[in-house]
């Protein structure tokens, strides 16, 4: 993990980045005439509430005050969506099935948390971390869409986009067309390899993230859900290895290769050591049909 440096930092032109030791989690901040948008609020209201003094300290630094008027959550997962309730007077925006799943996977994370409560130091967090996530209120989306949606800043747009299944059923891509930045969430990563959970979708990861690339050009700052901005460049690399992860448990799986093989002797053309695939071949097991005998 690289290190991080607290504060907003502008990576295109009024598109601001901040990363948190925690998991090394982003938040975006877009500023317009009108207002400004928070993409994802990480864990908890606590850390929601650090997000708004960074923002306010922003603020002062460029000597305006900055109106958070909209949230858009990436995708459901509690790092993401926690700090929605620090944020209450935005209108928060995510994918109809973060509305969907919101509940219940705050019902498997806390109940993850009081099974393990020191299960995650080594991603930054601390035991008074996972005790705030036990704590937080869980505040789900005001409006949700099925495939598109755009906030008007005014002077600025910016636009929401669901291309498919990937990191899980409801990541959005963010895009400020006009400063050619795309926040992606956690379909793609900087800081460590993509994550493949329980809730993932590793045969649709690659399209869905081809997709998205329509809208990013060579110059195009892309910022993943953890880590450094990067390039398109980067998130072809990527893709082309979660499309890899997929080709060769699609072709092990339908050859028939027993569950508990493919987890304890993995192939060597995975791009990705085996700690980090077990539940993406849970999920390709599950997601595909037996073959025929």
């Amino acid at each position: 993990m690289h290190q991080v440096t607290r504060g907003f930092v502008e990576v295109a032109d009024r598109v601001f980045l901040a990363r948190y030791p925690q998991w090394d989690v982003g938040v975006g901040l877009v500023l317009g005439r009108d207002g400004a948008v928070v993409v994802d609020t990480r864990a908890s209201d606590v850390q929601g509430r650090e997000v708004l003094d960074d923002i306010h300290r922003l603020g002062q630094r460029l000597g305006r005050d900055i109106d958070v008027r909209h949230v858009v959550n990436t995708h459901v997962h509690f790092d993401h969506t926690f700090g929605n309730v620090a944020f209450d007077a935005a209108t928060v925006h995510a994918h109809h099935n973060v509305a969907l799943g919101l509940e219940a996977h705050a019902e498997h994370i806390r109940a993850a948390v009081r099974e393990d409560p020191s299960a995650a130091p080594e991603y930054g967090y601390t035991e008074a971390d996972l005790l705030q996530v036990l704590v937080t209120p869980v505040r789900g989306p005001d409006r949700t869409f099925a495939s598109n949606a755009t906030v008007d800043l005014g002077d600025r747009v910016v636009t929401m986009a669901y291309a498919g299944r990937g990191h899980t059923d409801g990541d959005v891509a963010v895009l400020v067309p006009d400063a050619g930045a795309l926040f992606l969430g956690d379909l793609v990563e900087e800081s460590d390899h993509p994550s493949f959970g329980d809730d993932s979708w590793p045969l649709d990861w690659a399209d869905t993230l081809t997709a998205h690339l329509v809208a990013a050009g060579d110059a195009t700052v892309v910022v993943p859900g953890h880590g450094r901005p990067v390039d398109a460049a980067f998130v072809e690399r990527q893709r082309d290895e979660v499309a890899a992860v997929a080709a060769v448990l699609r072709e092990r799986r339908l050859a028939g290769v027993a569950l508990e093989e493919a987890l304890h002797e993995p192939d060597t053309r995975l791009p990705y050591p085996p700690a980090h695939l077990e539940a993406a071949v849970r999920r390709v097991w599950a997601q595909l049909a037996a073959p025929p005998p």
